[in-house]
């Protein structure tokens, strides 16, 4: 999730039921990985644009508190973010796929620094607690990085992509002039749909065809960046962090002549 580049761009057209159906059977004739993929979760695609947190942070009327939460969370996932592509880049070949990952590991570096300048503008705290889901998140993109190059990509893939579309998708309702219209159009701007296009563009040659194999590699990982994404967006507008420690005294027997003991 990064937030550092500018221009704003039009939303590509929108995958269509009956398209998404066509795609997932095969009868769409030249189908890649990348397009079967992004169809199978459709559903989590649009669950991520209707979150009150994305689309009050479109609409510029979102609360600040949930604003710092995703502040402090969205610079502790980038550091965990930037693990996985250093994971990655340690094994991709030169190429084209590693001058992207030099890029965004460039961007993703001056990153936490920004959101620092953010969290001082809001008069909020800068911490190094990761709450439940952002660690989660960020753990599970190095544990994909970790395992191949194939898997930590189609993560990395996924995690870009769904953040692109998300942004794409509230850009229209974004107002000018919107608190935060200029953040809508960072997110989803010429420059970072290159980077996710030329991502998917190594994904699709690294993986082949959508063989039913391939697939069955790849579409859990696709997944669980999704829920990942939406559980992160849900962890920021409802405040999710660890629970606070219940200390209750212990229950305390006491000795009874008649009856026993008992328990006070």
């Amino acid at each position: 999730m990064l937030p550092g580049f500018p221009v704003a761009a039009p939303r590509g057209a929108a995958v269509t039921a009956d398209h998404e159906t066509a795609v997932l059977s095969g009868t769409v004739t030249g189908a890649s990985v990348t397009e079967t993929l992004v169809a199978s979760c459709a559903d989590l695609g649009a669950g991520m644009a209707a979150h009150p947190w994305v689309r009050s942070l479109a609409d510029g009327t979102l609360p600040e508190k949930a604003l710092i939460a995703w502040a402090q969370q969205d610079r502790l996932f980038i550091i965990e973010e930037l693990r996985a592509f250093l994971v990655l880049r340690s094994v991709a070949p030169p190429g084209e796929l590693d001058d992207l990952l030099a890029m965004l590991i460039s961007e993703g570096q001056r990153e936490p620094g920004r959101l620092a300048e953010t969290l001082a503008e809001l008069g909020a705290a800068v911490t190094d607690q990761a709450w439940p889901t952002c660690l989660g998140y960020g753990s599970y993109l190095r544990v994909c990085a970790l395992g191949g190059l194939l898997e930590g990509l189609t993560a990395l893939y996924a995690a870009e992509r769904f953040y692109l579309d998300t942004w794409a998708a509230v850009l229209p309702s974004s107002p000018a002039g919107s608190r935060w219209r200029s953040w809508v159009e960072n997110w989803s701007g010429d420059e970072f749909r290159a980077v996710v296009t030329g991502l998917g563009t190594c994904l699709d040659k690294l993986a082949g065809p959508p063989t039913a194999p391939v697939l069955a590699r790849l579409q859990p990982i696709y997944r669980n960046v999704a829920l990942y994404g939406l559980a992160f967006w849900e962890m920021c507008w409802a405040g999710q962090g660890w629970p606070e420690p219940q200390v209750r005294p212990l229950p305390r027997c006491v000795p009874d002549s008649q009856d026993g003991p008992r328990v006070m």
